[in-house]
């Protein structure tokens, strides 16, 4: 064991290291000509960020972090996302008195504890994009349009870009109502996890990844037919600005992503050749989490693009 590398881990060789380079670069590239600067992060947090951030019903915080206490008893975690510590730095470091927006993008490595497969390790490279005080559906068309040259970029074709919403916060109380009647007469049939959750967060068991539960959940009612005029009027304005860039996508009413503090548009680009793990970039819009730290109330949205798959 000594001479192996950690499950869920791999070294990048010599021999193959110029096709990082190629790729960052490319990245790089394409958020500069965006506007996004460069951000460099710790790759650890206190563990509250991620508990109050991504949420701690999500399979993330319960399941996934590698938390340790360091040798003066604070609770750490090494980033499982890259989000939170930009929404810290951001209000640590005053930037809401910059001129808005205020534009990042960073390269990252990320620890999850999960199964080890194709395309999924429990340490893993990431690139992402935060955009703060914008909520103009013209950011979330910009975000999603920065992806979409990047990987046409590349010569990536195989992609399917996948687009929700899932309202405000009154748009889920209401929706949560609905979900909680349709799960009721269910709860005895999901498993453990799912059953805390019922009353914390029912809409995390929308997430849980059982065979068993996705099965029962399989004709739970969508959010997006419960969103409010205004999130409605938000998530129509984004289509049409993404149609006049002739980007396609499709509408999933399916897609809620696994963080809490996700808010209106949501979007995932899909690859057809990953199977059931075929998502390669996922983000979307989070208006309250800044303030949910602390921070004066600012709208956000990014995406995080994993390079390993």
């Amino acid at each position: 064991m000594l001479t192996k590398a950690p499950r869920g881990t791999r070294d990048i060789l010599p021999d193959e290291i110029h096709k990082w380079y190629y790729v960052e670069e490319k990245f790089k590239q394409i958020c500069h000509l965006f506007g996004y600067r460069e951000i460099r992060l710790p790759v650890f947090e206190h563990t509250e960020l991620f508990q109050r951030g991504v949420g701690d019903t999500t399979d993330i915080v319960q399941k996934e972090m590698y938390t340790f206490n360091d040798k003066g008893g604070r609770s750490i975690t090494l980033r499982p996302e890259g989000t939170a510590g930009v929404v810290r730095s951001y209000i640590e470091n005053g930037m809401s008195s910059w001129p808005q927006p205020v534009k990042f993008f960073y390269n990252i490595t990320v620890y999850r504890y999960e199964n080890v497969q194709k395309g999924r390790y429990r340490e893993f490279h990431q690139f992402g994009t935060e955009l703060f005080g914008a909520a103009d559906p013209a950011a979330d068309a910009e975000i999603i349009s920065l992806a979409h040259l990047f990987f046409k970029t590349l010569g990536i074709k195989d992609l399917t870009l996948n687009l929700n919403s899932i309202g405000c916060p009154d748009c889920r109380a209401h929706y949560n109502e609905r979900l909680k009647a349709y799960i009721r007469p269910k709860l005895d049939k999901l498993c453990e996890t799912c059953k805390d959750r019922f009353e914390r967060n029912p809409m995390r068991i929308l997430d849980c990844k059982e065979g068993s539960c996705q099965n029962e959940i399989k004709d739970a009612p969508a959010l997006l037919d419960y969103i409010c005029g205004d999130c409605a009027d938000h998530f129509e304005k984004v289509q049409q600005k993404l149609s006049a860039m002739d980007i396609p996508f499709s509408i999933d009413k399916g897609i809620v992503r696994g963080l809490d503090y996700y808010t209106r548009t949501v979007f995932e680009f899909v690859s057809k050749n990953l199977g059931s793990q075929g998502t390669v970039c996922g983000g979307g819009r989070y208006d309250r989490l800044v303030e949910e730290f602390g921070g004066s109330p600012t709208p956000g949205i990014g995406f995080g693009l994993g390079i390993e798959r």
